[in-house]
């Protein structure tokens, strides 16, 4: 088994079959949508290796700089026959790469049940519990008494980055957003700016619900904020009541979030809506 730095023009072709294996077998991305992106991307954002054997790629891991100084997220793809094997190289691999850089905090992320092992032999702690809830739909409808709700336009940037940064403030994937962060994710394919569902007080914007419309029938909240200033008064219900309307009047027979295992506030949110737990995903930290 050959392990060596990512050659992104020669690698790339190998690496997407790669990742659509990865989902057929598995149901569901081995790579998070943000880190494949910027494996797509050019110029490529991040780092990597590949693990091939006899010419064939078995396994890459991704490597990305945080906006959390000294801190670099990885993950792993791995080829559903060759689990087990490639994965610790590939760590190690990408460690000492993260050393060279002077980084001092790795963090890795987990989708599959077995992933962790690899991580725990080479000194990663379980840092984080990300879980996904889902809810059947329709869901009751919103009420917005007072209140104006409306569609993302043209010119509402400023006002969702200024709730979205004080929502997620400190929070390493959704906090301390610039403009670039928002376009660089309205790019997806999926953005349809008719899915972000903002709530109005005035002029005043008190919270917002980021939609996301999944091939089949799954629709996803893909990322809901409310003013911290405003927490309390049942906007964040809402503004999920909202986006789930929205995702089943385009399609959408079920709905899906994402929510940290810290976070009791909003789980219990969403429980009262009717969301029930789906999976877990887990983040393992290692100190340099």
């Amino acid at each position: 088994m050959l392990i060596r730095p990512l050659n992104h023009p020669v690698d790339l072709p190998d690496l997407i079959i790669l990742f659509d294996r990865c989902v057929l077998h598995d149901g569901r991305p081995s790579l998070s949508e943000h880190k494949y992106a910027s494996l797509l991307a050019e110029p490529m954002c991040g780092d990597g290796f590949v693990a091939r054997e006899d010419g064939d790629l078995i396994g890459y891991v991704h490597l990305l700089e945080s906006k959390r100084p000294g801190t670099y997220e990885l993950e792993v793809m791995v080829h559903p026959v060759q689990r087990g094997r490639p994965e610790e190289p590939l760590l190690r691999a990408a460690i000492e790469r993260v050393r060279d850089y002077g980084g001092e905090t790795v963090v890795a992320w987990v989708y599959l049940a077995g992933g962790e092992q690899p991580l725990e032999k080479l000194g990663f702690s379980l840092q984080r519990t990300l879980h996904q809830m889902r809810v059947p739909l329709p869901t009751p409808n919103p009420a917005i008494a007072g209140l104006e709700l409306r569609a993302f336009t043209a010119g509402d940037e400023e006002a969702m980055l200024y709730v979205n940064n004080r929502a997620f403030e400190g929070h390493l994937e959704a906090g301390n957003w610039g403009l670039e962060d928002l376009r660089a994710r309205q790019a997806y394919d999926w953005y349809d700016p008719d899915g972000i569902r903002m709530l109005w007080s005035g002029d005043e914007l008190v919270a917002f619900c980021w939609t996301k419309q999944h091939p089949g029938r799954l629709g996803e909240i893909y990322l809901i904020a409310v003013d911290p200033d405003l927490r309390g008064r049942g906007f964040g219900r809402t503004a999920a009541l909202e986006g789930l309307r929205h995702l089943h009047l385009r399609g959408s027979t079920e709905g899906m979030l994402y929510v940290d295992g810290a976070n009791n506030r909003a789980r219990q949110l969403y429980q009262g809506l009717g969301f029930v737990w789906h999976h877990s995903d887990l983040a393992f930290g290692l100190q340099l």
